[in-house]
């Protein structure tokens, strides 16, 4: 009777200290899981709410500058940004975002953390139709855009009077252009007109880079694979550096593209070739279908360790007779070669941005 007794008081007691919370091990009670309902539809599939449509414009929209619509962007967000001036910087961070500029959308003279008018640090970032200049920073390498995620596509944009249009970090990802401009960039030799980092790759298609300012390169590329197609590369009046500059090698190869060195530009290689050591394992240099135009007589066409692979290359102009002689057609100047006084360019490329009489600032 008293060991019934005995346990009829124990089990009365850890009842009583149940629901105060107290456990009868004398440990502290297990904490309490807070559950989350999900919306489903009819058929039990969970929804997810699609990715915020942000609209940006001087008044009257949700945002009136792009950088507060980035704050408020989410993963696969689209920023609409209508016509206007933008001076205030934008840092964006989340993932998969499109900024749509729409044309006379300008971001102008903005500088966020020292670096850039955008700096997005997310990954899969679009911008495309914006027009952005006069960015400006204490290092003298303010871009327009700069990249610290992975993965950048840059179309239809016009980036001009800066001290960089892009510029990207280092590691891994892809960048992609097509069908923009770029015009009057760099400073100190140290800027650019894009510098692309050691990452895997850069596209570039139906684009222009001309007269790179302050010794600047148009195209500088550490990455493992340089592509150019249908584009134009041209100093023109400017004081420039190399059209192309691939400082650790890789994988290059340019098609249907026009290289014009102008009279004015500091250094008189087009293209420079693993001069800072070569770093990547495959390396290569391919130009397809290019025309190489010497405006400038004391011009070389290349410079570096490995020895460039050209099929059918004409070059116009220059003296140098021993780089011209790999080339398939060699014509002395531009009359010979059926082409435009300078400055003008070939006409057949003036869907990449550039016409040959265009005066325009």
């Amino acid at each position: 009777m008293r060991f019934k007794i005995s346990r009829w008081i124990v089990w009365s007691v850890i009842g009583l200290m149940l629901p105060l919370g107290v456990r009868a091990d004398g440990l502290p009670p297990a904490p309490q899981m807070k559950t989350t309902t999900f919306e489903r539809d009819a058929d039990g599939h969970l929804i997810v709410a699609p990715p915020r449509a942000l609209h940006v414009c001087p008044s009257g929209c949700d945002f009136a500058s792009i950088d507060l619509a980035a704050k408020d962007a989410t993963d696969g967000s689209t920023i609409t940004v209508e016509p206007g001036l933008y001076t205030a910087a934008v840092i964006l961070r989340a993932s998969g975002v499109t900024i749509q500029a729409k044309p006379g959308a300008h971001l102008k003279g903005a500088l966020a953390e020292g670096k850039a008018a955008i700096v997005a640090k997310g990954n899969d970032t679009i911008i495309d139709g914006l027009e952005c200049s006069g960015v400006e920073a204490p290092d003298h390498n303010g871009a327009c855009v700069r990249t610290e995620g992975h993965n950048l596509t840059l179309r239809h944009i016009y980036f001009h009077d800066a001290e960089e249009g892009l510029l990207t970090g280092m590691g891994t990802g892809d960048i992609v252009i097509e069908d923009s401009r770029f015009e009057r960039l760099g400073k100190n030799g140290f800027a650019h007109a894009i510098y692309i980092g050691s990452l895997d790759s850069v596209t570039i298609r139906r684009s222009s880079f001309l007269s790179s300012r302050n010794e600047g390169h148009e195209v500088k590329s550490r990455a493992a694979r340089t592509t150019i197609e249908d584009s134009v590369i041209a100093s023109l009046d400017g004081v420039d550096s190399r059209l192309l500059d691939i400082p650790n090698g890789g994988e290059v190869s340019l098609r249907n593209c026009v290289l014009e060195k102008g009279p004015r530009a500091a250094n008189h290689n087009l293209i420079g070739f693993g001069l800072e050591g070569i770093k990547h394992e495959v390396n290569s240099l391919t130009l397809e279908n290019v025309e190489i135009i010497l405006d400038n007589p004391a011009a070389r066409i290349f410079d570096g360790p490995i020895q460039p692979v050209l099929r059918g290359v004409r070059v116009v102009g220059g003296d140098n007779l021993a780089d011209a002689s790999r080339a398939v057609t060699w014509f002395p100047g531009r009359a010979a070669a059926r082409l435009p006084a300078y400055p003008k360019l070939p006409s057949a490329y003036s869907s990449a941005g550039v016409s040959g009489d265009r005066s325009d600032n």
